[in-house]
């Protein structure tokens, strides 16, 4: 894994850690640490569309023209 992947495993298990101590334990700059942090949280709010797979917002998809399985 990359330094910034090391970290933010390492901040997901010891949360009451700051962001800026956990970026200098891994020599990585505070920003970013920030943000990969920022990034993984738009990509949670993100679902796989059920017609193509891809990674779309929730809220675009359009559950009434599914067909039902």
């Amino acid at each position: 894994m990359s330094k910034t992947q090391d970290a933010l495993a390492f901040l997901a298990e010891h949360q009451d850690d700051s962001v800026y101590a956990v970026a200098k334990r891994f020599g990585l700059a505070p920003t970013t640490l920030y943000t990969a942090l920022a990034r993984e949280k738009v990509k949670a709010q993100k679902e796989p569309c059920p017609c193509c797979g891809s990674l779309v917002p929730g809220e675009k998809i359009n559950r009434d023209v599914l067909k039902n399985s």
